[in-house]
């Protein structure tokens, strides 16, 4: 019983370490540390009946003769309870303990979002967006084909009059026949900014009220974000559907998820 407890309480806690180092789901990284101390507080029960001696000891006697020499003595030993598995399961609790201090050494990267060059614009229910489907002042929510619902792509497709915006040079033809994104992502706190105030060419955050000009490449206005909305490069490929040229102009969402200080 105390190996197969070692051996459950060696297998959950590396088990464990390997969600948390996978980052997945928190509750199955807890649930197996608390099946690995459970384990051991068997073992440890086990163990300790193991070591208690019984309340009838017998010994027999042996008479000593004077051509008997010493009797030998037999030493009580207590092989098993730091055996092998016992070990084994200590380091594997080592190894779980060692994994937070991994996380907090490590640079955090920013890889992307979905969005590469030729990704065709997709609305939610997954319907390709041809260069004319928003009509002017209008605005839709967009993702890349094959992603549809992936958080961090999501952008605002806005159908401003041709040759309105007002962007840096660097982004020349970024805006087809007036067709303008933006990411979806707040830049203070990661709030979904889903209003358009057509008539000031804002958009608007409910979470914090910051809001963001359209014209000028989602520069904010006012509200507690800092940072523009990342734009996305678009053009029309030759079925005259909306695609990206690449991913998003800068990182999206509040600064603390891909930068450090």
């Amino acid at each position: 019983m105390r190996t197969a407890a070692l051996v459950v309480a060696t297998l959950a806690i590396l088990g464990s370490a390997a969600t948390a180092i996978a980052h997945l789901n928190p509750a199955l990284v807890g649930g197996l540390a608390a099946v690995a101390f459970g384990a051991l507080a068997v073992w440890a029960g086990a163990s300790a009946v193991a070591l208690h001696a019984s309340d009838e000891l017998t010994e027999p006697r042996r008479h000593h003769g004077p051509t008997e020499g010493p009797e030998p003595v037999e030493l009580m030993t207590r092989s098993g309870l730091f055996g092998r598995w016992l070990w084994i399961a200590l380091g594997g609790f080592v190894v779980a303990g060692l994994v937070p201090l991994v996380s907090l050494g490590r640079t955090p990267r920013r890889g992307g979002t979905a969005w590469r060059r030729g990704a065709r614009l997709v609305t939610a229910d997954g319907k390709l967006v041809r260069a004319d489907a928003v009509g002017v002042g209008g605005i839709t929510t967009v993702f890349p084909e094959g992603n549809v619902g992936a958080h961090e792509a999501s952008a605002l497709l806005i159908r401003l009059e041709d040759g309105l915006a007002q962007l840096p040079s660097d982004r020349t033809g970024w805006t087809p026949s007036g067709n303008i994104a933006y990411s979806k992502i707040c830049t203070h706190a990661g709030c979904p900014v889903a209003l358009y105030r057509k008539e000031s060419y804002q958009l608007y955050c409910p979470c914090h009220q910051s809001t963001f000009d359209v014209l000028f490449a989602a520069r904010p206005l006012s509200g507690p974000a800092t940072r523009a909305l990342p734009q996305l490069p678009l053009a029309v490929d030759g079925e005259g559907y909306l695609i990206a040229q690449g991913d998003f102009s800068d990182p999206v969402g509040p600064d603390s998820w891909w930068r450090t200080v």
